[in-house]
């Protein structure tokens, strides 16, 4: 085996149709960095301890993680970035000396996101379709940004509470709200509304968190899931002629900060993320 190999994966399950090795793949092409391997690892939550005994020892040099780990990982690692640690959701692991340091790129992945659609976080206002770990990165990055309301829809209050607490610790100033996802009917009182929920991804394509006619023409509509490219959230919001946004820009973008948190230097800069989105969306059917 070549021990200069840098060895990375992704941590999650099920990973069937993950785009992430491709993706990785791709960065390592436009970086030119011929010595970095990246795989799947498909792991119930049970396995994670063991997974990790080897991982501090050399297994990988770094593992990105997915669901429904990203919060099991936390009590294995030795440290965890101040604001993986509030959002409690890693989804970036370094290795160096044996010693483990997560991180959550996601957060970094959703303002790069926004920034690029060229909406303000500051003085705005945004709801978000669920609170699970994505949900946490978002309302973290709007609360920090200065949003000036957010409005967190779910099914369990438990989540959504924890939630606006997150939000409020973070800026006492945003006006925050934990509602019901039957309080959802209309989208004209936000400038952006964020679906977090994994409805509208395979098998439940045709399904949407929000009705038909939720959306008026002065909304960003963001849907996180990239595939498929477009979802039944986005088609109700361009039929609405609203503005619309899929996941495929954040899930680029935080896979290139975690090869700049592995890899070190400034990669953001080095990469053209355009062109990984094109030549990751080819491969979506």
């Amino acid at each position: 085996m070549d021990n200069d190999l840098k060895r990375f994966a992704l941590l999650g399950e099920p990973l069937g149709h993950s785009l992430s090795p491709a993706l990785h793949k791709a960065i390592y092409r436009q970086l030119e960095i011929d010595d970095a391997s990246y795989r799947t690892v498909e792991l119930p939550e049970e396995r994670l301890k063991s997974f990790f005994s080897g991982f501090r020892v050399g297994g990988f040099d770094g593992v990105n993680v997915t669901t429904p780990h990203k919060a099991a990982v936390i009590p294995l690692l030795d440290e965890v970035d101040a604001k993986a640690k509030l959002v409690e959701a890693v989804n970036c692991i370094n290795r160096v000396n044996n010693k483990l340091t997560g991180f959550n790129t996601d957060m970094l992945g959703f303002s790069y996101s926004l920034r690029q659609a060229g909406l303000d976080i500051e003085g705005n206002s945004f709801a978000i379709i669920g609170a699970g770990g994505s949900a946490q990165a978002v309302g973290a990055v709007l609360a920090e940004g200065g949003a000036k309301a957010i409005s967190v829809f779910n099914r369990s209050p438990e989540n959504a509470e924890k939630l606006s607490n997150t939000i409020a610790t973070l800026n006492s100033e945003v006006a925050v709200s934990a509602l019901s996802l039957d309080e959802l009917s209309s989208s004209g009182d936000f400038n952006c509304v964020i679906n977090t929920t994994t409805v509208g991804m395979s098998p439940n394509v045709k399904k949407s968190p929000v009705s038909k006619d939720f959306f008026t023409s002065d909304t960003l509509a963001f849907d996180l899931v990239y595939n498929p490219k477009q979802t039944q959230f986005l088609a109700h919001a361009e039929k609405a002629g609203a503005s619309t946004l899929n996941g495929m820009q954040m899930l680029v973008a935080q896979a290139v900060y975690s090869v700049e948190i592995w890899m070190g230097g400034n990669i953001v800069a080095h990469v053209d993320m355009n062109a990984l989105v094109r030549d990751i969306e080819k491969l979506i059917k």
